[in-house]
């Protein structure tokens, strides 16, 4: 009964981190389209035409891509991004970083106990 227990918040935790993870890269890259449609920066693709960037649906699903290689840091090299939008890579790289230490020292490691406080017996005189 124990290990079924055990497994099934091993799971919920998985589940929990695997949700975390994708929050974080669809806010990202809403965060990225948002720039993009309000002109204050952009995601270059090195890879295709000037025709393909311009359609609405790869600037969404390369908002998307490069919101989950940066902040699972992969950079695999094919997007730049511009303006603002390499401030907003910055601080997702940081949380990419970042998140995993904070997870390990939550999930892994164990808490700490408190030290035991130390008192003086007292020495009080026997009663006659």
């Amino acid at each position: 009964m124990k290990s079924t227990i055990a497994g099934q918040k091993t799971w919920y935790n998985f589940l929990l981190l695997f949700l975390l993870y994708m929050n974080l890269v669809l806010s990202f890259g809403l965060v990225y389209c948002a720039l993009e449609w309000l002109g204050l920066g952009f995601i270059l693709d090195h890879y295709a035409s000037a025709a393909h960037q311009n359609q609405w649906y790869d600037r969404i699903t390369r908002s998307f891509y490069f919101s989950a290689i940066t902040l699972l840091s992969v950079g695999y090299g094919d997007l730049s991004p511009f303006g603002l939008a390499r401030g907003v890579a910055m601080i997702e790289a940081m949380v990419g970083y970042v998140l995993p230490a904070a997870l390990v020292i939550r999930y892994v490691i164990p808490p700490i106990a408190p030290p035991k406080r130390f008192r003086l017996p007292s020495h009080r005189k026997p009663e006659k």
